[in-house]
């Protein structure tokens, strides 16, 4: 059952309401309640992920020259020495010399911020980006500690080919 809503007043004008209005319409929220909620649940989301103990889900995509010496095996090496935060990995080519992968992590947001930041700096890559969300409902951050996934439970999929 959900929890009942409950009102309160927000009193802005000028400005602030003109940018937060445009907001709401940009991202196609129905009302100002729909939108103060998301922007709540972004600010709320986004706090958990950046305590390091957090338990968070990560997308990393990585561009890069699949020609620099052994960039793609250093690549898989690191993911395979962390199989505890890799969820699952993909691969694209993009051209005949850049490759496109996204690896989705799992685990405590210090150690997966960790793992991406070692998988970015890692010689041959061009470009990486982490985007890290909370892997609990907000409710849950409040009620008790993130306790350890068990990547069994999730079934993920380990998909990457050994060159």
């Amino acid at each position: 059952m959900k929890d009942p809503l409950v009102r309160f007043s927000v009193a802005i004008g000028g400005e602030l309401l003109r940018l937060f209005d445009q907001y709401r319409e940009t991202h196609r929220h129905p009302n100002r309640s729909e939108a103060v909620r998301a922007l709540m649940r972004g600010a709320l989301i986004e706090d958990v992920v950046t305590q390091d103990d957090g338990e968070a889900m990560g997308v990393l995509t990585l561009v890069y020259d699949h020609h620099v010496s052994q960039v793609a095996m250093r690549l898989t090496e690191l993911q395979h020495r962390h199989l505890d935060r890799v969820v699952t990995t993909t691969h694209v080519h993009l051209d005949h010399e850049r490759c496109l992968e996204v690896i989705l992590l799992r685990g405590p947001a210090g150690l997966v911020r960790s793992l991406a930041d070692d998988l970015i700096g890692t010689k041959g890559v061009e470009t990486g980006r982490l985007v890290l969300a909370s892997a609990q409902p907000l409710a849950e951050h409040e009620q008790r500690p993130a306790e350890p996934a068990n990547p069994a439970h999730h079934g993920p999929l380990r998909s990457h080919h050994h060159g």
